[in-house]
Order: structure tokens, then sequence, then C-alpha cells
């Protein structure tokens, strides 16, 4: 399902369902607290659904392990509970969120027959007297009735619903009396599913790292089936066999350490560095406090309307900036001190400053002098 997020100006597209390191990067991406988890979204579309206007024009608000949960739900539904869910969805369009998660849990009680239209309907109304007024009735007296109209008669009666070749009674649906409760995510930043050899696949078992050298040692000639990272840069294709399971645990362990600020700054400058591996990643966290970070900048106009903001006279009206573009100019900033925008705000070049004043170096000053000279005596020479 693709869902667009967003969160006080920061916004994100993604496609659901996800892991959970997956969606805690999401929440990182849009600077909500992961002890919050509260998303805004709006569902895009879902198996060619069709959802109506109403709902895919509305925004929603839920725990994102809610709406994770709503669409793996989804997902497994057949054809007949598809053609129920549709029809509580027209039934009941101003449903919210909750509403919706619930009805994936109460299709049972939605009667669902294959049926096209209401004369195919009414032919199986007529076969088997379904509407009181045809018990008693002859053959000869039913075969003189009119398909259709019977059938219309028993949608109105019913409140039916036609979709996708089935025909659908929602008036008997009552939303399941369930509380949803979702605990804390497990303390690790990788999870391995793990078996014996590429032949017992069947036999695997997850992992989480960081873990004690005993469960490494377990599982050291092992086979990785699947690498579930927090880093979205470390993936399976980054663990080259599983001889280097003890420097990604290595890494994990170090990253247990790091705050949660300092551990979406990792991944920022993983992102401006484009770091896919795992030693250089090890290698990455011990440079981190060489990096300057600021989450808030997401576009090279933002980072030189800031940079313009911060060096500028502090009696300088900036209100005077918010209607410019500043974007050539911030990125002629960000080429000269190496920094980069990423998903998690604007990185600095290592040991560089992101709003620091540039000055001229002297080479360049000498440099320049010698232009001007050249041009005025050429100037000169002209005239």
């Amino acid at each position: 399902m693709r869902v667009h997020l967003k969160n006080n100006g920061y916004a994100l597209s993604a496609e659901f369902s996800m892991t959970v390191f997956e969606m805690q990067d999401a929440l990182d991406k849009l600077q909500i607290p992961p002890e919050t988890r509260a998303v805004t979204f709006q569902i895009y579309d879902f198996r060619n659904m069709n959802l109506s206007s109403e709902l895919c024009e509305k925004e929603f608000t839920a725990d994102i392990f809610r709406l994770n949960l709503f669409v793996e739900r989804l997902e497994n539904l057949d054809d007949t509970e598809m053609a129920a869910m549709k029809s509580l969805l027209q039934t009941y369009p101003e449903s919210d969120f909750e509403d919706m998660l619930l009805m994936t849990y109460g299709l049972d009680s939605v009667m669902v027959y294959p049926c096209e239209d209401c004369r195919e309907l009414g032919e199986t109304v007529i076969e088997n007297e379904l509407l009181p007024e045809l018990e008693g009735c002859s053959d000869e007296i039913l075969e003189l009735l009119d398909r259709e109209k019977v059938g219309q008669l028993m949608q109105e009666r019913e409140g039916g619903v036609f979709v996708d070749g089935y025909y659908c009674v929602t008036s008997d649906y009552e939303p399941p009396d369930i509380h949803f409760e979702f605990g804390e995510p497990e303390q690790c930043f990788f999870r391995l599913l793990i078996a014996p050899d590429t032949q017992n696949t069947a036999q695997a078992g997850w992992i989480s790292l960081p873990c004690d050298v005993e469960i490494l040692l377990e599982v050291y000639d092992q086979t990785c089936c699947e690498l579930q990272s927090s880093l979205p840069w470390i993936t399976s294709d980054s663990l080259k066999n599983m001889h280097q399971i003890g420097i990604l645990n290595a890494l994990a362990e170090r990253m247990s350490e790091l705050s949660h600020n300092d551990f979406v700054k990792l991944k920022a400058v993983m992102d401006s560095k484009r770091i896919r591996e795992i030693p250089d990643a090890l290698a990455c966290m011990e440079h981190l406090p060489e990096y300057e970070w600021d989450r808030s900048v997401r576009d090279c106009s933002e980072f030189g309307r800031a940079y313009l903001a911060k060096n500028l006279p502090t009696n300088f009206d900036i209100s005077l900036l918010k209607s410019g573009d500043f974007y050539d100019f911030g990125s002629q900033i960000m080429k000269q001190t190496g920094s980069a925008v990423t998903s998690y705000g604007v990185i600095s070049g290592r040991g560089q400053s992101l709003y620091s004043v540039l000055t001229m170096q002297p080479e360049q000053q000498l440099e320049e002098d010698m232009e001007e000279d050249f041009e005025m005596k050429i100037g000169g020479l002209s005239l």
C-alpha cells in the first residue's frame, strides 16, 4: 500500500507493510520521537482497490504500528474477504482509521455471494425462493418474473452492494470488540534469519544483535537467509559471509552506546558518504563528533536561507529571507564545505562547520589580485 506520511512540514511517501526497523526509520525522517509513533497519513492505493474519494482524500492519524497492522491484514485477505472489505468501506464512507482496522477482523459477518448484477441476483432469489412473496408460486409464475426487478427488490431490502463480481450484504456487520496493544520494540539494531545451511532453510530462526559471544559461535558456520537492519544502507549485500557477523555485532554494540540523536546523525553521515560496508560504518562512528548536523534543514534553499540568517548582522530583518530562492547560494556553500542534504537533515563535511563564515585563503586572494592587476594593465593599453 502506498501511503503519504507527514509531520509539521516534513513528508514521506512510503510503501507498507514495513519491518520494525523501517517504521522506526520513517519516524526518524519525519522527526517524530520514537516514543510517540503517531503519524498523520493519507492512503493512496492498495491492489487497485478504487477506494472512495472520501477515504483517499481523508487524513488519518494513528500509531504507525497500527497502520502497519492494517496493511498486513489487507495483504492477507482473499478475493471474497476483499470484496467484503470494499463493501463495508462503501457502506460506511465516514469511517475513521480505527473503524477500518476493526473491519478487517469482522468480515465474517458480511454475507458474500458470487454475483455480477441485479439480474443474476434475481435469478438466485427466484431459484431459491428467498423472498416471502415467492413462496408457493408455481414454476410457471416464477418463469414470468423479471429477474432484474426481483434482484433490485432483494438488494433494497438487504441493503446489499455489488463489488468485483460479488454481492455483499453488510447489514449484519457489527464492529468486533477487540483492543490492540503494541509493546516496545526489541532493543536491537540488526536481526538475522539463520539456517543450518542453504538446504535446511525451514529450520531457520532469528537472532538479534548485539548478542553474547556464545550465540555468535553457535551460528558462525551457518547461513544467513535474511538481514533486517536499523541502518538502511547495511543490507544483506553488506554481509559478505557469516565470518563478518563478529564485526556486525561489534557495530551493534557501539550503536547501543549512542543516544537516539547521535544514532540518527550516524544515518545522516552514512547517507551523505554513501557508506555501505560494515567496517566503514564502524570506522565512521569513530569520527561522528567531527560532523556538524542540522536536522531542521531538508534542501539546499533552506540551507542557504539558514546560512544567511546565522551570518548576517543581528539587527538584520531575517523575515526578508522567507520568500527568496537560495538554492544556488546554498549549493555553493555546501560545495565549499563538503556538506550534503540527507533524508535526516543537512550534515557537514568531516571537520567542517555548517554555518561558519567562509573566508578567502591567501592563495586565492593573491590569484584574484594578480588577475585584477592584469586586467587593469590590459585596460590601460587599450586606452
